[in-house]
């Protein structure tokens, strides 16, 4: 009784809004009837490897993953990263507006839930945060889609297993060498929490080059996990 009055008068001075426009939706909603058409949810055809939008048939590989070996087997992305999606996603990372994670979550779990089953996906780990860049902000992003997920999925999300052990230079501007050399060395991996695992999801809030996944994949390939998939909230150049 004490928790429904509880949730009753968080509903009233919190009330639940849209990601997109702000305005005031209904609880049970993800997401305003307006803007789920401002949001374009990747379809195919789309690259076999990363996941990212293509443009035509003709081609099974983005130009990145045409010209790259990748660590992560492979990966998916659920929305293209527009003007809009932009917009929400500084929210959800930089504004404290974590409640975005339910819009995040539902839409990943309900369009590739099927497609974990088929990877055969044992955890979610979301990428870490150097320690002291997530006690300023608060949150790490890539953990708050993790906790959705793992709500939508029933797969459990583990944090403990991968830590950042370096601080890096933001990858915003750097070009894909930069990114490489910027990632070297930063993460590492308790190779006794992941013994015996599979196959793990990892989780983020964009793509682009997939330099951060693969150093990621590559600790983890290296403390015995077999397969590394991904998803990210967006992918885009």
């Amino acid at each position: 009784m004490l928790k429904r009055k509880i949730n009753s008068l968080e509903r009233i001075f919190f009330p639940n809004v849209c990601p997109v426009c702000q305005d005031v939706i209904r609880p049970q909603e993800k997401i305003c009837k307006d803007c789920v058409r401002k949001l374009n949810i990747i379809k195919e055809p789309k690259c076999e490897k990363c996941g990212k939008q293509l443009n035509t048939n003709e081609k099974l590989f983005c130009c990145d993953c045409e010209c790259s070996i990748h660590f992560f087997d492979k990966g998916v992305c659920i929305f293209e990263y527009t003007d809009e999606l932009k917009k929400t996603l500084y929210g959800f990372k930089y504004d404290n507006k974590r409640c975005y994670r339910e819009l995040f979550g539902y839409a990943g779990a309900k369009k590739y839930k099927k497609l974990l089953e088929e990877w055969e996906i044992e955890r979610i780990m979301p990428v870490p945060m150097y320690q002291k860049k997530k006690q300023k902000r608060g949150y790490n992003q890539a953990e708050e889609f993790g906790k959705a997920l793992e709500e939508y999925t029933g797969i459990k999300m583990d944090c403990s297993c991968m830590i950042r052990v370096r601080d890096t230079r933001p990858q915003k501007g750097l070009s894909k060498e930069e990114r490489q050399r910027n990632l070297r060395r930063a993460f590492a991996v308790d190779m006794e929490k992941v013994k015996g695992v599979t196959a793990i999801l990892l989780v983020d809030d964009i793509y682009t080059t997939g330099s951060t996944l693969d150093a990621c994949a590559e600790v983890l390939k290296k403390a015995g996990v077999e397969k590394v998939y991904f998803m990210c909230v967006a992918g885009g150049k």
